[in-house]
Formats: C-alpha cells, sequence, structure tokens
C-alpha cells in the first residue's frame, strides 16, 4: 500500500531523539520503503549531511508526533546554530542539543510557547499530534499510548536523556527505540487518513482528516492542516466575523472582562419558553430561580414519576443505577433526542457574548443553513455513484458542525477564546435543562414512563396503541420551546436496555444494531473507541455486549476468544511513581512510565509503587486480591510491552479473572447471582485438595 495514493504527497515520517551525549534522526519513506539516519555523537558528526538534507529534502511534507512544538524546535535551532558549530566535537554538538532541547520541554510545562513558529520551518509539516488535539489538557496523549491503543509494541526510552557516556551498543538501542517510535507514528497516520484493521478504531475507517482539512483550506482560506477539529471550528466563526466588523484591531474582539454569573439567582437565566403544569415543578422552578449562583458544585435533584433527575450548572442527568428494562407486548421504548440541540439553543436562549457583535446570529444561521445545503448535495452525489465528488462537500459540513458545537458552544466556556462568555454557557445549559424537565412532565402527564433522562434527550416507555398522542406530544413540546426548524425531535425504538448508569449503557434497537455509552463503548461494531480512552480488559466489554444483545454464554465466549490484545490491560504513572515486576524475592524488574500486561496463569505480581503527588509513598498491586470473592487468589500478569507472538494456548491467559469480572457487572445490571456460582466452583475445588 503506498501511502501517497491516500495523500497525493510524497512523504517523510520522522523523529529524534536529543540525550547529552547523542543526538540521533531518523526518517522513513513509505512510499519507497526507505530510512535515512544521521547521528552526532563521539563517534560520528553528521551535523553537515543532516542540514544539507533537512534543507534540501525530497519530501513534500515531514510527518511527525509533536514536531511542531518540539521536534521541529530543535532542527530549527541546529540549522541556525550549525555555521557557529563547524569544527566543535559530535559530544559536544550532542550536549548542546540537549541543552536547548531540556529548555524546550521546561517552557511546556509553564506553557510558555516555544521560541519558533511553524512559518519559520525549512518543511512543511503534518503534526499528528494536533491534528487529534492531543495538545489540548483534557485529551493529551502520548505515541506510547496511542501504541497501546493500536495493538503496537509500547516500548520505553532504554536510556535516560541526561546520558552522556555512550557505547556502540547504546546507540543501537536508541535508534532501535526511536524506529520504533516512527512506525507507531506511521501507523497512526495511516489511522488519521481513514485506514486501520484495529476493530476498536473501526470510527476512524474511511475519514481522512488531513484530506478533510485540505478540502477546508480551499473553502475557506484558512492555513488549518496542523489544526485540531475543534480549533478549525472557532477559527472559522472568528473568520467569518472579522470580515464584516470593522475594527482596528483583531485582538479587540476578545471580551476586556470575563461576564460570570456568580452571585446571579438561576432564574436569570430561565428560557422565555417555561412553562411548567405541575405544582411540584412550579414549585420547583421558584425555589431553583430564586436560588444564587456560586462558584462551587450545585446540585438540586427531582423526583417525576419512577425517576431522580439532577439539575446541576452544566447539565441534567436522571439517577438510575444497574437495571435491565425490556419493554413488555404492547409497549415501547422509545429513546428521544434534540437535534442540532446546541446551535439551536445559542439563537433562542441569545447567548451571543455581549462584548461581540449580534451579527454572530445571522452567521450562525448562515452555517446552519449551508450545512444543510451541503450534506444534500453530498447524499445526492453518492446516491449518483459519485463519491469522489461528493466528498468535499461532506469534509466541508462535518466541519460546520463542529463550528457550530465544538467551535461554537464549546467556545463559551473557554478562557482565552474571542468567544468566552460563561453566562451564555449558563443560558443555553439551564435553558435545554428546564425545556427538558418539560417534556419529561409532558411524557408523565399521560401515565407514561420516563425510565431516562439527560440534556440532550428522555428514554420514554408508553403503549405502542397511543403512538399518536406521543407523537402529537413530542410535537407540542416542540412547538411550546420554539423548535421550529432546529432542536427537533429524533426516535428511536428499543427492544431493550440495560444500564450501569445514564451515562453507561448499552441497548438493541429494533433494527436490530446497538447503541452504546461509556463503559460498553470499547467494543467492535461501534461505536469504537478514541484514541485518548483506554480500552483496557476489551474482552470484558465485548463479552457484555454478546451476552446482553445475542444471549452468548459469557463463560464460552470468553474461552474461546483468541485475540490476546482484548485481554490486555494499560496503566500509566505520573511523577516519581513506576511499575516494579515481583519475579522472586530476590529478583525485581523496575519498568517505568506505561505498561501493558494481561493477567496470567504464569505471571507475576505487578506493584505501582513510589511518591505520590501529596508525597504519600505508594505500594499498590496492579491487580488486587478480590475481597468479595478472595479464595480466587492473587491474579498474576504478564508483562507485554513488546508483543510476542506464539500458539494462543500458551499465553496462558487467566480466563478465570476476565469472567468474574463480566458475570459481576453482568449481575449487577440483571439481578443474577452468576459470579459467585462461578467462583464457588473454584472454592470447592481449593477444599477438595486438602
Amino acid at each position: 500500500m503506498r501511502i501517497a495514493e491516500n495523500l497525493d504527497v510524497k512523504i517523510g515520517i520522522f523523529d529524534i531523539e536529543t540525550c547529552t551525549g547523542c543526538f540521533d534522526v531518523g526518517v522513513y519513506d513509505p512510499d519507497e520503503n526507505k530510512w535515512t539516519e544521521f547521528e552526532i555523537s563521539k563517534y560520528r558528526n553528521d551535523l553537515g549531511k543532516f542540514v544539507k538534507f533537512y534543507l534540501n529534502n525530497p519530501y513534500q511534507f515531514w510527518v511527525g508526533f509533536n514536531s511542531i512544538g518540539f521536534d521541529h524546535q530543535v532542527l530549527q535551532y541546529i540549522i541556525e546554530c550549525a555555521e557557529e558549530w563547524k569544527g566543535a566535537s559530535g559530544h559536544e554538538i550532542a550536549g548542546w542539543i540537549a541543552e536547548f532541547s531540556d529548555r524546550v520541554i521546561d517552557d511546556g510545562r509553564y506553557d510558555i510557547p516555544p521560541p519558533y513558529i511553524e512559518d519559520q520551518f525549512p518543511v512543511n509539516v503534518i503534526d499528528l499530534f494536533r491534528i487529534h488535539h492531543f495538545n489540548n489538557k483534557a485529551r493529551r496523549t502520548s505515541l506510547k499510548w496511542c501504541a497501546f491503543m493500536m495493538n503496537m509494541d509500547v516500548e520505553e526510552m532504554p536510556i535516560s536523556h541526561k546520558t552522556e557516556h555512550f557505547t556502540e551498543e547504546m546507540i543501537k538501542e536508541l535508534k532501535s527505540y526511536r524506529t520504533n517510535d516512527i512506525l507507531v507514528t506511521y501507523e497512526l497516520l495511516k489511522l488519521t487518513i481513514g485506514i486501520t484493521d484495529v476493530p476498536e478504531l473501526a470510527d476512524y475507517k474511511g475519514k481522512n482528516k488531513i484530506q478533510d482539512r485540505i478540502d477546508v483550506m480551499k473553502e475557506t482560506g484558512m492555513e488549518c492542516l496542523n489544526w485540531s477539529d475543534v480549533q478549525i471550528g472557532e477559527e472559522w466563526n472568528r473568520k467569518d466575523y472579522l470580515s464584516v466588523i470593522k475594527i482596528k484591531h483583531p485582538g479587540e474582539i476578545f471580551p476586556k472582562k470575563v461576564k460570570h454569573p456568580f452571585g446571579k439567582k438561576f432564574k436569570d437565566f430561565f428560557p422565555k419558553t417555561i412553562d411548567f403544569k405541575s405544582e411540584k415543578l412550579k414549585e420547583f422552578s421558584r425555589l431553583l430561580g430564586e436560588s444564587y449562583i456560586k462558584n462551587k458544585k450545585q446540585e438540586f435533584p427531582i423526583s417525576i414519576g419512577k425517576s431522580i433527575y439532577n439539575i446541576v450548572k452544566g447539565g441534567i442527568h436522571s439517577t438510575e443505577k444497574h437495571r435491565t428494562i425490556i419493554p413488555v407486548k404492547g409497549w415501547r421504548l422509545t429513546d428521544i433526542d434534540v437535534q442540532s440541540q446546541y446551535p439551536q439553543g445559542f439563537l433562542k436562549f441569545q447567548a451571543c457574548p455581549t462584548h461581540l457583535d449580534p451579527i454572530l446570529y445571522t452567521q450562525v444561521k448562515g452555517k446552519v443553513n449551508k450545512r444543510v445545503v451541503l450534506k444534500n448535495k453530498a447524499k445526492a452525489l453518492k446516491e449518483a455513484g459519485n463519491d469522489s465528488q461528493a466528498r468535499p462537500y461532506m469534509s466541508v459540513q462535518e466541519m460546520l458542525k463542529l463550528a457550530l458545537n465544538g467551535g461554537l458552544y464549546g467556545k463559551l466556556g473557554q478562557q482565552g477564546s474571542f468567544l468566552e462568555y460563561p453566562e451564555g454557557v449558563l443560558k443555553i445549559c439551564i435553558g435545554n435543562q428546564i425545556e427538558i424537565l418539560m417534556l419529561v412532565e409532558m411524557m408523565e402527564f399521560h401515565g407514561w414512563s420516563v425510565v431516562s433522562g439527560n440534556t440532550d434527550g428522555i428514554m420514554v416507555l408508553y403503549p405502542e396503541s397511543q403512538e399518536g398522542v406521543f407523537l402529537a406530544t413530542c410535537k407540542e413540546w416542540e412547538d411550546k420551546v420554539e423548535n421550529y426548524d432546529l432542536g427537533k425531535l429524533e426516535h428511536t425504538n428499543f427492544t431493550g436496555l440495560w444500564q450501569e448508569s445514564v451515562n453507561h449503557y448499552i441497548g438493541k434497537k429494533v433494527d436490530g444494531s446497538v447503541k452504546k455509552k461509556g463503559r460498553f463503548v470499547t467494543i467492535y461494531g461501534g461505536p469504537g473507541c478514541e484514541l485518548n480512552k483506554n480500552k483496557s480488559k476489551r474482552i470484558i466489554a465485548m463479552a457484555l455486549e454478546e451476552y446482553f444483545i445475542n444471549g452468548t454464554n459469557p463463560i464460552e465466549f470468553i474461552t474461546n476468544h483468541r485475540n490476546i490484545y482484548d485481554f490486555c490491560i494499560a496503566k500509566k504513572a505520573y511523577g516519581d511513581l513506576h511499575y516494579e515486576e515481583i519475579i522472586n524475592e530476590k529478583k525485581t524488574i523496575i519498568h517505568k512510565k506505561l505498561i501493558r500486561y494481561y493477567v496470567s496463569t504464569d505471571g507475576y505480581v505487578m506493584m505501582k509503587r513510589g511518591t505520590d503527588q501529596f508525597g504519600k509513598l505508594m505500594n499498590n498491586h496492579c491487580e488486587a486480591i478480590d475481597k468479595e470473592f478472595f479464595w480466587m487468589g492473587q491474579p498474576r500478569v504478564t508483562y507485554f510491552n513488546k508483543v510476542v507472538s506464539r500458539k494462543f494456548e500458551e499465553y496462558n491467559i487467566n480466563y478465570s479473572y476476565y469472567i468474574l469480572e463480566t458475570l459481576k457487572r453482568i449481575d449487577k445490571i440483571s439481578r443474577t447471582n452468576m459470579a459467585l456460582e462461578y467462583a464457588n466452583t473454584f472454592k470447592t475445588k481449593q477444599i477438595s485438595m486438602f
């Protein structure tokens, strides 16, 4: 597979290592399967060769991971200093490079921008770290974690970056480590352009994030190749706004003083559409409205029908735990979602930041309408078999969707955004919650049961014979809250729902497809896992789906499964913490910050040790004895950072561990006793041994 066929450009994938005693850089050409490497150490000084290659490189793009914030910073520094370094030894130059790289890393810890900007680099850059928004604190993800998520070797740096004196063997180790990082970056690039065979990452398949950006660049003129989806949305909004507003300096659109809602009453943010019928909800809304908004967590619970709802500043959610809902014959379980809720809320609740011109409303409406037009064009072209012509329309409409959600509503609450307006966030959140409560009340008025609810929808049980009344009630609500164009209700019928909570469930739709959320998402068939999430013990989620959706025995499913990665667990250590593998009383293997392992019958005990952020000594088992089923014994694990291929039975997986964890979750949801029955078979075996 030639990667250029998907990118239509010639690329080099690269990585660098900056140790005190050795600087190493490697570039991989996937189209020619060719490696180019440079070394600066006491053994070699490839400074001149590297500078010549970098400035006259054969690639249209250099692909890296966090390369704008680090790698290209170092390379630019080398280019600028190369002339004055002539005559110095390779060992000296490696030390100077390491000192600079340390400064860049230290500055980053304090959010100090790096010294060079992308426009200064002599090469074109594709930075996968930024495209996937891993530079966001809430999504921060390392290349090693991506390797775990993509089922690749998870290698830790074999040598300290502070190492000054290298042997030739140590340099070979360093190069091997760097080579693996480049191969992981290559797989991440393929994933980024929609190529993957990892089932749990199926949501990435067929979606070319780089081509999407090229299409948006053509549409808008924005140089957004290395921007995250959310940044593209925000910058598109800013570009359009500046195009019609006359100001002297772009900085004038930022708020001089951020308006927070603290100290005001909640009723100041109630929607004009508020209209409750029952005395209970009228009184609740009165008490909520008279409450002052505080700069801390606030919760306002209310019971309606058989459900309890919590109103908080960020959204509403029902509080159900661990249950199964199967509608009996003649009844319908319907999920109701409010479509385009946040763009609608922005317009309807007048959430435009007070420091900006209301022309923003017109622009938001324009994006909404444009998205509909582009979506229809793309659909028509696809139906006519013109997928390649449909693609640019799909790319742009998807980015418009982001501009209306993460790039608009999401930015109202982000410090430093030109859209920052915390009062606007509360207007939308409280407005949506009040209107959802109105929908709940209207459903319960007819004697139907609202079994679950959150900010953008509810799930209702009602008689099939009353479908006409149900649809009329939905229409009545849409009219009452003035959702005439946006904010329409979308209905999906389910044959069953299995919940751990409102945010963790799996449901089977009438058409046979499955809806999953939270702890049930790491399952084949989609939706899949995002790279910044954690797919550890995926086999358990798979077994739960097979059991609830298809009725498959979880014990048989787990023991017959043949993908070792689905049994793997990954854990990260921070600061002064690390992992120790206890081989025996005299031998302990120290592992570093990220480990992957699976629970096995012939493994060892894995401990997390060191000092935590509070200065407390930690000495914890990574897999502790189950206090409820203690007779199952201490789980032992096999360290698996480096993939070892063998006959499957030779992995010696401890199936009982995964089976018990699965059965415990089933028991809580289904009110069964499967875990104890299974565990007791081991207790009986243990007793019979004495």
